[in-house]
C-alpha cells in the first residue's frame, strides 16, 4: 500500500527552509553591515593620518617659505619702564640685505590703536631703535623697507600682557606675625625685595611699606638696602626688619600692607601684599596673603 505524505508536513518543511533562508541571510547582513563599519573607519583612520600629514607637510612648507622671504635673519625687543607711566620699547633687528637709499622703520602698533613709524639707525645691516608708548596690554611690531621703486613689510613680534613684562624683575617676600593685646595690634616680621634686573635706570631708590585702614595711613616704614649680600651685577636686595610694632585699629575695617617702590627711572610700583582681618568685636585674625606680585603704577 503506498504511503503519502501530510499536506501539512510538506508546509512545515517549506517553512523550516525559509527559517533557515532567513537566518542565514539575517547573518550574513549583520556581517556585511559590520564589516561595512570597519571599512569606514579604517577609511577615516587613513583620511585623518593623510590630512594630518598633508597639514604638516603645508606648516612645513610655510616655515621653510616664511624663512626665505623673511626680511630678517633675527629680531629682538626689551621693555622697561618709562618716566611718567610710559612703557620704552627698543629694537633690534638684522637685515638680510640693504640697499643704500631705502627708508628702513619699525612699526609700532599698541593696544590695537594709532601705528607709530619709528625710524631706525642702521650699521653694518643691524637696525636700531627706541619708542617710548603708553602703558598698553599688546604691542604689535613689524618692519617697512621702502625704496624708489616698492615698499616690503613684514610683522616681526607681537608681545602680549606688556606691563606684567615690565614688573617680572621684582620679587618680594613678606613675613608678618600679629600678636593682639586688648585693642592694640602689635606687629613682627621682615619683607624682602630683591630687583633682579639689570638697567641702572631700573635700580630701586626708594621702597617703603605702607599699612592703610580705610582711608587713613597708620605707619609707614622705609626699606634699607642690604648691601652684604653677594648677589649678581645689577641685582640688589632691600629689606626691612621689625619688632612689636603697634598698631591702634579704628573699627573693624581690614588693615592692608602694601609695598611701594621707585626706580632712578621716576616710575613706580606697588604691591597689595598682606591684609589683616578684624572681626566686630575688633579679634585680629592671622595676615592673609593677597599678592606678592607687583603692578605698575600708571596714576
Amino acid at each position: 500500500m503506498e504511503y503519502k505524505k501530510d499536506p501539512a508536513f510538506w508546509i512545515k518543511i517549506l517553512i523550516s527552509f525559509f527559517l533557515v533562508q532567513t537566518i542565514g541571510f539575517l547573518f550574513l547582513s549583520i556581517y556585511l553591515v559590520a564589516q561595512f563599519h570597519s571599512l569606514q573607519s579604517s577609511l577615516k583612520q587613513t583620511q585623518d593620518l593623510v590630512d594630518a600629514r598633508i597639514v604638516s607637510v603645508g606648516q612645513e612648507m610655510e616655515n621653510v617659505l616664511s624663512k626665505q622671504t623673511s626680511l630678517t635673519s633675527n629680531f629682538h625687543y626689551t621693555l622697561q619702564p618709562a618716566p611718567r607711566g610710559k612703557i620704552l620699547l627698543t629694537m633690534t633687528a638684522n637685515l638680510k640685505s640693504y640697499t643704500n637709499g631705502s627708508a628702513v622703520s619699525f612699526a609700532v602698533t599698541a593696544d590695537n590703536g594709532e601705528t607709530f613709524l619709528v625710524k631706525t639707525n642702521i650699521s653694518n645691516n643691524t637696525l636700531t631703535a627706541s619708542v617710548t608708548l603708553p602703558l598698553c596690554n599688546t604691542i604689535n611690531i613689524g618692519l617697512v623697507i621702502t625704496d624708489n621703486q616698492n615698499t616690503l613689510s613684514q610683522s616681526l613680534a607681537e608681545i602680549k600682557d606688556a606691563a606684567s613684562c615690565l614688573t617680572s624683575h621684582l620679587y618680594l617676600t613678606p613675613d608678618l606675625a600679629v600678636k593682639q593685646e586688648g585693642s592694640d595690634l602689635f606687629l613682627s616680621g621682615s619683607y624682602t625685595l630683591l630687583n633682579e634686573y639689570t638697567l641702572d635706570e631700573q635700580q630701586l631708590d626708594m621702597v617703603r611699606l605702607e599699612i592703610t585702614q580705610g582711608e587713613a595711613s597708620l605707619h609707614t616704614f622705609y626699606f634699607s638696602q642690604d648691601f652684604q649680600n653677594d648677589l649678581s651685577d645689577h641685582q640688589d636686595l632691600h629689606m626691612l626688619l621689625f619688632e612689636r610694632i603697634k598698631i591702634v585699629p579704628n573699627g573693624n575695617a581690614p588693615i592692608y600692607l602694601s609695598v611701594r617702590a621707585r626706580d632712578k627711572g621716576g616710575y613706580e610700583y606697588y604691591s597689595t601684599c598682606q591684609q589683616i582681618r578684624l572681626n566686630s568685636s575688633g579679634v585680629a585674625s592671622p595676615p592673609d596673603l593677597l599678592d606678592a606680585d607687583f603692578h605698575l603704577n600708571d596714576n
